[in-house]
């Protein structure tokens, strides 16, 4: 009896041991799981770095003063939307200003009805797209503005396939937009025969228009021979492929413009005369009277003309510092050099050909052979950024002046924009014209594509261990399980 006794005891030990374990385990998983939600660290284990934020937008998020409430209009099974909420995710993270509502609009009709009503969204829109909101502005990104696609395989009735992710781009854009109080302005001069932002085909600038929007920038036009001056609220002028000579009374208002601390962008063609080459040596830049050709880029662009420059050899400078390992293409270049002339002027090149480069005088010769003494031996440059700096002789700081000039305007074109890493350079400059160089262009994440490639025997192996194998090694596992207890 005493043993029965004792062993009943012992079992009652054992019992109010497993309780207080149980309850003491349940205690640390959620102690652990409270911690976990209010402290934790996201990581991004893609080889890629897919959905890391860039400095930019980290930038962006920590200067938010005001909340920005985010609107997903995604239904869970799109192809973009896991994309979507990790990204948004780790924007949360960042910032608490950035508030988040997934909409259903399949099983939160009602809710998706009233958003559209009040910011008047078009029906057809509602299941792919983001809205950005604060205060009573509001900012849209589609599909269309966050997912690159590659329809060349749809002629062999493949489905299109994902080019690149532009989420960060336009989730930030959006951001911006909303958060600051002044848009820049762009004036882009006409009259001279110049690119047109709204002509759509190949040559034109349309695109660039649209991805200057997206940058929170207004784009005008601005006819300069009807002009007395230039309007007062132009942050930064563009003048994109002249082919007529500019009149000496619109020089000259270019003159007083930079002379005013104006911001100027200049890209010229070779083989045209606009009349701007002479002003602008007058700011250290020297704009070639040739056409740049590089056999070592050619080598690296099969089937291509050493007219096309295959450009990766990037100057330190602000614009170019984050396109190291990346490349832009260009067409038809003429060479655009720093001068040494003036003390107040700091030069920078931009873009440069590989040593095989040099400057083509003989233009009509489509030979291309380097003639020493009359071409210009390379590297040569085609890209340059010019700032003033301070007085040097009373330490005055001067006008706050920004020009950059590239020998071609063709690579911004809507045939070209698209190609390499155009378009993020092109904003970069823009960016680091108008002062913003905290938004110096974030780029398209490339999408990582690992395929594992089956033969029928692999898969049939697949097929019957799933089938019959995992199953068998449950059966037997039970089995010796309850013979091991049975003894």
């Amino acid at each position: 009896m005493a043993t029965e006794g004792v062993q009943k005891i012992r079992r009652k030990a054992i019992g109010a041991n497993v309780v207080a374990v149980c309850v003491v385990a349940a205690a640390i998983t959620l102690m652990v799981n409270y911690l976990s939600y209010r402290h934790y660290q996201r990581f991004d284990w893609t080889k890629s770095s897919y959905y890391s934020l860039s400095e930019k937008t980290v930038k962006v998020l920590n200067d938010l003063t005001v909340p920005i409430k985010v609107y997903v209009f995604y239904p869970p099974f799109n192809r973009t939307f896991d994309d979507i909420r990790e990204l948004l995710n780790r924007y949360t993270d960042v910032s608490k200003k950035v508030q988040l509502e997934y909409v259903d609009p399949e099983k939160d009709p009602s809710r998706v009805r009233f958003l559209m009503n009040k910011f008047k969204i078009p029906a057809p829109s509602q299941a792919a797209l983001v809205v950005f909101e604060q205060g009573d502005k509001n900012k849209y990104v589609y599909d269309k503005d966050i997912m690159e696609m590659d329809y060349s395989g749809m002629r062999y009735r493949q489905a299109p396939k994902i080019k690149g992710f532009k989420g960060e781009q336009a989730f930030t854009s959006a951001i911006l937009n909303l958060s600051q109080e002044k848009q820049p302005v762009v004036y882009i001069v006409t009259g001279h025969g110049e690119r047109d932002i709204a002509d759509t085909g190949q040559g034109g600038l349309q695109v660039c228009s649209t991805l200057l929007e997206r940058e929170n920038v207004k784009v005008e036009k601005l006819p300069l021979y009807q002009k007395k001056e230039i309007p007062s609220d132009c942050n930064l002028l563009m003048i994109v492929g002249p082919k007529e000579p500019y009149m000496d009374e619109e020089k000259k208002l270019l003159g007083q413009y930079l002379d005013n601390g104006g911001r100027l962008f200049v890209a010229l063609d070779p083989q045209t005369n606009s009349g701007l080459e002479t002003a602008l040596r007058n700011w250290d830049v020297e704009v070639g009277n040739n056409i740049v050709v590089d056999p070592e880029s050619a080598q690296r662009l099969l089937f291509s003309s050493a007219l096309n420059l295959f450009a990766d050899h990037y100057g330190s400078h602000e614009i170019t510092n984050d396109l190291k390992g990346k490349a832009t293409l260009f067409s038809g270049v003429r060479s655009v050099q720093v001068g040494t002339s003036n003390p107040k002027i700091q030069a920078a090149m931009l873009v440069e050909t590989s040593p095989k480069g040099w400057g083509e005088t003989n233009m009509a010769d489509e030979t291309f052979r380097f003639d020493e003494g009359t071409d210009m031996k390379g590297p040569l440059s085609f890209a340059v950024a010019v700032e003033a700096i301070p007085d040097k002789v009373d330490d005055t700081p001067i006008k706050n002046v920004r020009t950059v000039v590239i020998g071609n305007s063709d690579y911004i074109s809507n045939s070209q924009i698209t190609n390499l890493s155009n378009a993020s350079f092109f904003l970069n400059i823009v960016n680091w014209l108008t002062s913003r160089e905290k938004l110096i262009a974030i780029g398209p994440k490339i999408p990582e594509q690992t395929r594992v490639r089956l033969n029928a025997a692999q898969m049939s192996h697949i097929f019957w261990f799933a089938l019959a194998g995992l199953p068998g090694l449950s059966l037997v596992l039970g089995i010796a399980v309850w013979w091991r207890r049975r003894k």
